[in-house]
């Protein structure tokens, strides 16, 4: 079940967390044992304060898995070219793709091939990283938002911006 307390997102954040960034979704099994998830894209959707992410289904399954028991995710998203990050907390369900989902995905690794390759990185070194081979969303609903750019304010939970 989706959280109640979400946390809106203002539309500079939004068209952050859409942008080319790179997403890493950190779940844990009822043992707390940490996984990760690079996803594939993300769609926020403000007037829910929520996010999708689209994650390959065959690469990151134990992530999934974690995310049908127990809900819990965090996803950081950081532009490789400066390093701002912002991390989200919530929980999170998962859904099937849609038609959405999969051209997001599409565009994403695109832009983000374009972005590594711009920053000097071997497209063979980053194809491994851009997957979204059977698809999934995770659909996260945002609780927290996190300032996570190197620097004085890392860490701080951000105030509300909406």
């Amino acid at each position: 079940m989706l959280g109640t307390d979400r946390k809106p997102i203002d539309a500079a954040l939004a068209a952050f967390l859409e942008s080319p960034v790179m997403i890493i979704a950190g779940s844990c099994d009822d043992g707390l044992l940490p996984q990760i998830a690079r996803a594939a894209g993300a769609i926020v959707d403000r007037a829910k304060g929520r996010v999708d992410l689209v994650v390959s289904g065959s690469q990151w399954p134990q992530t999934i898995a974690n995310v049908r028991r127990n809900g819990r995710l965090a996803v950081t998203f950081a532009r490789p070219a400066d390093y701002v990050s912002y991390q989200v907390k919530g929980r999170a369900a998962v859904i099937p793709a849609s038609a959405a989902h999969r051209q997001r995905a599409r565009r994403y690794i695109a832009a983000m091939t374009e972005t590594f390759v711009g920053l000097g990185l071997d497209r063979a070194v980053a194809a491994p990283w851009l997957i979204d081979l059977e698809p999934q969303v995770l659909r996260l609903a945002i609780e927290m938002i996190f300032v996570q750019t190197p620097g004085e304010k890392a860490g701080r939970l951000l105030e509300s911006s909406s």
